[in-house]
């Protein structure tokens, strides 16, 4: 039905709504050819409430994988994205951006939110010198529609050992915003805020962090907050640090009862049945196992206001050892480093890093095939096509 109005260029016999509604359920690389069929079309796919629609769809009916991947014969020089619906696979590239003497770049996927992708971009320059200079920058792309902006550099140079970086959207101001926390020796001394509206980078207060370990190497972004890992320094107990996008604050909650026992650096943000959740490995000599747990609103008279609760447990997966990283649809997503197994390790010829699908209903683990000549790098995120722009956000006029 789209195609004939498309070739016959007849919009008007069909009223605005129904045109709309139907636009909305096409994918976006249809939707920029349809640009062209005429101009009430394009006006349309720009404005701030169909590209709001679209994304609705997607979300609800198209939701991907990111996979953070190289190819093989490639230039050294091109990052790639793997997109995965488990039915087909599209590789993009994203080229980075010329530099004079580049020998080396690096590419982490900081989060993805509607449609958006904060990058982590490492580059390494040979100066005369004859010293590596190694140099950060960020970066928004949207793969959708191939649209990419650079993000600018920060207020100040610190002297720092790292950072952690998060991304993610508020719709309370309607603004995508980047999160650096600049750390010494894990611990926060610096923190900047980059808000897409604004287009710079400012200092906000972190004074309820002092004394807190990050753990976490990049945040997660969830229901208009940006969570990571921290550790406090003097009675070393786990705890969640919450990052309001909107008021751009900071505040802490409580974690999981047993984190004394467990692995901090192994333990994964997610998101399941619309809830904050967490992703645990445990680990014996023999087996392997994926812990489930959901944050939710305490209603007993606890002084506390959320509560963690374990609402699943993988099968034992003997011999090998299991990193999750997200939920995707109905399946815990897993990097698996496999070496000498057997049973469904057969399928794993090499030391590489693999994934595995862990259903959540059937309890059974599926290997996942990449495409010939792609090597995964080790990064996986949830993500969904969207109109969204890279370079300014739109606020459409009442």
């Amino acid at each position: 039905m789209v195609e004939q109005i498309v070739m016959q260029k007849e919009t008007s016999y069909l009223p605005p709504e129904i045109i709309t509604n139907i636009l909305v359920r096409l994918t976006v690389r249809y939707l920029i050819q349809f640009q062209c069929v005429c101009k009430d079309w394009k006006n349309l796919l720009k404005t701030p409430s169909f590209i709001e629609k679209h994304l609705d769809h997607s979300t609800q009916q198209n939701p991907l994988l990111a996979f953070n991947c190289s190819i093989y014969e490639s230039d050294d020089n091109a990052c790639h994205l793997s997109l995965n619906n488990r039915d087909e696979t599209e590789v993009l590239e994203f080229q980075n951006p010329p530099i004079v003497h580049l020998l080396k770049a690096s590419l982490m996927l900081v989060h993805s939110s509607n449609g958006l992708l904060c990058l982590d971009l490492q580059t390494i320059k040979f100066h005369s010198s004859w010293l590596w200079n190694p140099s950060y920058s960020f970066w928004l792309w949207n793969p959708a529609i191939r649209e990419v902006q650079q993000v600018p550099q920060s207020l100040d140079k610190y002297k720092i050992d790292t950072i952690s970086v998060g991304f993610g959207f508020s719709p309370i101001v309607n603004d995508y915003k980047i999160v650096k926390l600049f750390l010494l020796g894990a611990l926060v001394a610096e923190v900047e805020v980059y808000a897409l509206r604004r287009g710079c980078w400012r200092k906000v207060k972190f004074g309820n962090l002092e004394g807190i370990r990050l753990v976490s190497e990049s945040g997660f972004a969830w229901n208009g907050s940006i969570f990571w890992i921290g550790l406090e320094k003097e009675s070393h107990l786990g705890l969640i640090v919450s990052f309001d996008i909107a008021l751009e604050v900071f505040t802490l909650l409580p974690f999981l009862t047993e984190s004394h026992a467990l692995k901090l650096y192994d333990i994964m943000f997610t998101t399941y049945d619309n809830k904050l959740a967490l992703l645990s490995p445990t680990r014996n000599h023999e087996s392997s196992f994926i812990d489930l747990w959901v944050m939710e609103e305490c209603t007993n008279e606890s002084k506390e206001r959320w509560v963690w609760t374990k609402i699943y447990r993988s099968r034992p997966c003997p011999r090998w050892r299991l990193y999750p990283m997200i939920i995707w649809r109905n399946e815990i997503v897993c990097t698996v480093i496999a070496k000498h197994q057997r049973g469904i390790e057969d399928e794993m010829e090499d030391d590489e890093a693999k994934v595995l699908f862990c259903n959540l209903t059937t309890n059974e683990f599926n290997v996942f095939a990449f495409p010939a000549k792609c090597k995964f790098t080790g990064q996986v995120l949830n993500y969904v096509e969207s109109l969204v722009p890279v370079r300014s956000i739109q606020i459409e006029e009442p």
